[in-house]
């Protein structure tokens, strides 16, 4: 499957699953994004809980922010262990294709956190290097 699709498959999960009561096991997150000190924009976040369930999706700012969306409803993330895919590579119908920055690393090896069941602030601070 190709980034591309699974950019359009997770957005698509996201807008079809805004019914429904909240989950009580979901956490609000956000962080920052940033490569070498400098925030990275326009790069998607995205978090798979380990133990399997829906994934959360954000998107950083001009200055590498982002806030995770459970569902059109819910912000956060499922409370547990989660593995984290970072990307600034898109490839939408009404944008550009855009250049991948994040370095290969990260991207062989996704990064792991742990959600609390709290207000969480995760941040990525990745280095090129």
């Amino acid at each position: 499957m190709t980034q591309r699709n699974l950019h359009w498959i997770l957005l698509a999960a996201l807008a079809l699953s805004g019914c429904g009561k909240s989950n009580l096991s979901v956490a609000p997150v956000s962080g920052t994004v940033t490569l070498d000190g400098v925030p990275l924009p326009a790069a998607s976040v995205l978090f798979q809980p380990k133990d399997g369930g829906r994934p959360s999706f954000g998107v950083t700012n001009a200055q590498g922010r982002y806030i995770l969306e459970y569902s059109l409803n819910q912000l956060g993330a499922k409370v547990g262990p989660c593995t984290v895919r970072i990307s600034t590579e898109s490839h939408g119908d009404n944008s550009k294709n855009t250049k991948e920055l994040v370095p290969k690393r990260y991207r062989d090896t996704p990064l792991e956190v742990q959600v609390e069941s709290k207000s969480n602030t995760i941040d990525f601070p990745l280095t090129s290097k």
